[in-house]
């Protein structure tokens, strides 16, 4: 019966031999966006493997979980080191507004907590890792407390967040910039300054009951919106006690520090590479 119900969902990928299971609803009747895809641990050993959950961008509007410009090189990468890789889709604006956005994140993890020993997988070794919009996300579902707590996940499950170039850790600044006119932001957190508040990690960072998890927050080293959210957003962990390394990554534009993540030599995979082992 457990195969017949699988088969459905597994997957083999010939070029890269990646176990995944597909559109797994992390909400019962949910959204047709509130799915997960998982990657399965290349590595076996004796332990639970720990889990990477990886957060698309796209402006809160648009992206998916498969993107390859998201999930490839980084999955086959992560499953290497032996990590499962898990993909999440949320529901998109202007559909939607803030909090839904970061409610559906809360509650792919206490998806992930729920059911991922069944996979192999360590509930109390989350890591969330994000893109632009998604690096955002993963920030704020990192000192999201209450809202973790909320949607019934445990906070300390989440081990390490891993930023690459957000630019909306404090979304008032970004919504008052002249030239962010264009309703990006307030498409996905409206006009009210108190819900821009709520939505900004950098701010929200300061109502936690304890230390933030370590935070590594990357950024394209000439995107200077990034590298002063990135700074700001840092301070303010290291503030509440927490461990937050900034890393300027040279030579890429806003797409290829998420695209070449997972190649050999790059250097935001050796940044990665680095704080995990530090960890």
């Amino acid at each position: 019966m457990v195969m017949k119900l699988l088969i459905p969902l597994l997957l083999c990928c010939v070029c890269c031999h990646a176990v995944v299971l597909k559109d797994l609803a992390y909400v019962s009747d949910g959204d047709p966006l509130q799915k997960l895809d998982l990657y399965l641990a290349e590595k076996k050993t004796d332990k639970p493997a720990p889990v990477i959950i990886g957060i698309h961008g796209g402006a809160w509007a648009f992206g998916d979980k498969s993107n390859p410009g998201f999930v490839h090189p980084k999955a086959a990468w992560f499953r290497s080191q032996g990590f499962i890789f898990v993909s999440i889709n949320y529901r998109l604006s202007p559909k939607v507004v803030h909090p839904a956005h970061i409610l559906d994140v809360c509650k792919a993890v206490v998806w992930i907590e729920t059911h991922i020993a069944k996979h192999g997988g360590d509930p109390k070794q989350l890591y969330l890792i994000g893109h632009s919009a998604g690096a955002h996300l993963a920030a704020l579902a990192g000192v999201d407390e209450l809202r973790l707590k909320a949607a019934g996940a445990d906070p300390k499950s989440i081990k390490g967040v891993i930023l690459l170039d957000g630019a909306a850790y404090h979304v008032p600044k970004q919504v008052a910039a002249a030239w962010r006119k264009d309703n990006l932001f307030t498409r996905a957190f409206t006009q009210d300054p108190k819900t821009q508040m709520d939505a900004s990690p950098t701010l929200k960072v300061a109502s936690m009951t304890g230390a933030p998890p370590p935070f590594l927050i990357m950024h394209v080293a000439e995107r200077k919106e990034s590298e002063a959210q990135s700074e700001e957003l840092a301070r303010a962990l290291r503030a509440r006690g927490g461990k937050a390394k900034v890393a300027p990554i040279h030579d890429k534009s806003h797409g290829t520090i998420n695209r070449d993540l997972g190649k050999p030599a790059d250097a935001t995979t050796k940044a990665v590479a680095e704080f995990l082992e530090a960890l």
